[in-house]
């Protein structure tokens, strides 16, 4: 992320603001001084979250919480400031709403699951946290350190032999930006603010601290404070001299290209982006895109595939992406420039990246581009010249957005994910927030604000959507939230466990599954290896394919919710309408279980 710990500017806010002078970066304003004294570590433990502005504990609870448990109960009847606690039947999912929550908000969240097992449950959304620089106070219980004793906390479940680690944090570290045990009762408030400062310091990341029984459960008589003892690092600012030779190959550029994938985390370096686009006149891919910077109809946003103009470009900024093409589908001219920019513009935690650089400027997005454009147009080619390539580049942007939009007319035979995403579109407004986790064809999207659009992770761990989504609702309960999944990435999200979560914390989703009964990342990832191959012939893919396709309308209704499937094109935009009104206005969760063409297999 491009702010400090808490964003001046989330993505909640999308009034435009005037130009604010520069502050210095300041740890937040504390809370009024904590008035009660902790008896135990773990009243320590939620005091110091509470004071640290952690607004939400999402928890999976085991035999190692007990002192927690009893620290909360006592809390509560003495009146004390606590997180709220959000119980989440699934760690994994729980992962993925403390992440919707934060990719929101800029503020990170503390989740606390059972041991070591939990923490495996989590893994496949704590890689998608560190993936997407996401900052999260990830915290698990450790089986007991002792046998015996007179010690209240030692072991007393034949769980725990089994359950104890040589090294637990081991199976996460690579993912985790900092990870420790608490050993001491009076290490609680520096072990917080440590992991706190750690996480939201850049490039941003999920921490790890477990937790053992005896040490929850032991005496404690520090008191707490109310200022941080630790705050975030300031954000990376790019080196002037190497800015200055960036900015001289931008302005003598004829053909320009702004790649990003995570250029709109923030409102600032969206708008940096957009502002840069605009005044130097260059186009913008949003190449498989987390968020997104410009509008999908701004005179500068050319789609979303790279290599169309990627192959012409003399200078390619590559603005907080990770992959910014394929290289066995194509790459930069080789008299072509490329600058990557970002708080790490190298991603040095991905073993391998092999994508050409010719100039890494680490530096937060908005500042570094804002400073990157005005340098620029000092030098740039005539105002004549740049509206000249702003014409053209309009064109070509037009021409792009009417080429791929198929529209809802006509109505065609099948239900295709084109023509869903065309209909889901119809649903959209200002006041709306679509998470998509793979199905959505952006092509047909018109969504006009940053903050109003959020893809999949990175590194593709699937069953994101779904809590993501949940985290979003509970971010901004004012705002409709869209979730658009895959069939198989709603079965990897444990929905069950996301419509316990919606019904319980009375958070209204409306999601939109795309049911092609397929693991459609697993054909096609076949099909463009071996395109003439065996499993190209076959109606049944070995290892994709998903039937008899289950009743996920079904799944929704044990929670309370609605829930109807569509396999008839005349039947889906009634359906989404029906189920919108629900949402919004019966404040309950829905849910359209979307046929897709023939790969349906009918039951009854």
């Amino acid at each position: 992320m491009d702010e400090p710990t808490i964003p001046v500017r989330p993505l909640t806010d999308t009034k435009p603001e005037a130009p604010q002078p520069k502050q210095p970066v300041a740890a937040p304003k504390p809370e009024p001084v904590v008035a009660f004294k902790p008896d135990t570590a773990a009243d320590a433990w939620l005091l110091v979250l509470a004071a640290r502005r952690i607004e939400y504990l999402f928890a999976n609870g085991g035999t190692d919480f007990a002192p927690v448990v009893e620290a909360y109960a006592k809390g509560l009847k003495l009146g004390w400031q606590l997180p709220q606690i959000v119980i989440v039947p699934h760690e994994n999912m729980g992962v993925a709403m403390a992440h919707g929550y934060t990719m929101i908000t800029g503020r990170p969240q503390a989740m606390m699951v059972h041991v070591g097992v939990g923490t495996a449950n989590a893994l496949n959304g704590l890689i998608n946290a560190s993936r997407q620089n996401v900052p999260i106070l990830f915290t698990a219980g450790r089986t007991p350190l002792t046998e015996s004793g007179a010690l209240p906390a030692a072991r007393n479940n034949y769980i725990h032999w089994a359950q104890e680690h040589f090294d637990q944090g081991g199976m996460l570290r690579e993912f985790m930006k900092w990870d420790y045990e608490l050993k001491h009762a009076e290490q609680v408030e520096t072990v917080i603010d440590r992991a706190l400062a750690i996480a939201t310091s850049e490039p941003q990341g999920p921490v790890y601290v477990t937790l053992p029984r005896e040490v929850l459960a032991s005496p404690s008589s520090a008191a707490v404070n109310a200022r941080p003892q630790q705050v975030a690092a300031t954000p990376p600012a790019a080196d002037p001299e190497a800015l200055a030779r960036a900015a001289k190959l931008l302005s003598t550029a004829q053909r320009p290209l702004l790649i990003t994938a995570n250029g709109g985390r923030t409102l600032d370096s969206a708008r940096a982006i957009e502002r840069l686009a605009h005044a130097l006149a260059v186009p913008v891919i949003h190449y498989r895109p987390r968020y997104l910077a410009l509008s999908t109809e701004h005179p500068m946003h050319c789609g979303w595939d790279t290599h169309a103009l990627l192959k012409e470009a003399d200078v390619v900024l590559v603005v907080d992406c990770d992959v910014p093409w394929i290289p066995k589908e194509g790459g930069p001219k080789p008299d072509a420039k490329v600058i990557h920019i970002g708080p790490d513009p190298l991603f040095a935690r991905y073993p391998l990246r092999g994508f050409r650089t010719d100039l890494a400027l680490t530096g937060a997005v908005a500042p570094t581009l804002e400073a990157l454009w005005r340098a620029a147009q000092k030098e740039a080619p005539s105002v004549k010249a740049i509206e000249a390539r702003r014409k053209a580049i309009t064109d070509l942007s037009n021409a792009t957005r009417k080429k791929a939009r198929g529209g809802v007319e006509p109505m065609p035979n099948v239900i295709t994910g084109k023509w869903l995403s065309a209909c889901v579109n119809k649903l959209l407004d200002e006041r709306t927030i679509l998470i998509n986790e793979y199905p959505t064809v952006l092509e047909e999207m018109v969504i006009t604000e940053p903050g109003r659009y959020f893809g999949n992770a990175s590194a593709g761990g699937l069953g994101w959507g779904l809590g993501a989504a949940l985290g979003a609702k509970l971010a901004t309960p004012d705002k409709t939230v869209i979730c658009a999944l895959g069939d198989g990435s709603y079965m990897f999200g444990n929905p069950t466990a996301g419509h316990y979560v919606s019904e319980a914390m009375h958070l209204p989703v409306l999601f939109v599954i795309a049911n092609n009964a397929r693991w459609a990342a697993v054909h096609r990832s076949t099909l463009s290896t071996y395109p003439q191959g065996h499993a190209a012939a076959t109606k049944t893919p070995p290892f994709a394919t998903l039937e008899p396709s289950p009743r996920f309308e079904h799944v929704i209704r044990a929670s309370g919710g609605h829930g109807e499937a569509v396999r008839e094109p005349k039947e889906l935009m009634p359906a989404l309408e029906r189920a919108l009104k629900v949402v919004k206005e019966e404040k309950r969760q829905a849910l359209v279980n979307v046929c897709l063409e023939a790969s349906y297999v009918k039951t009854s």
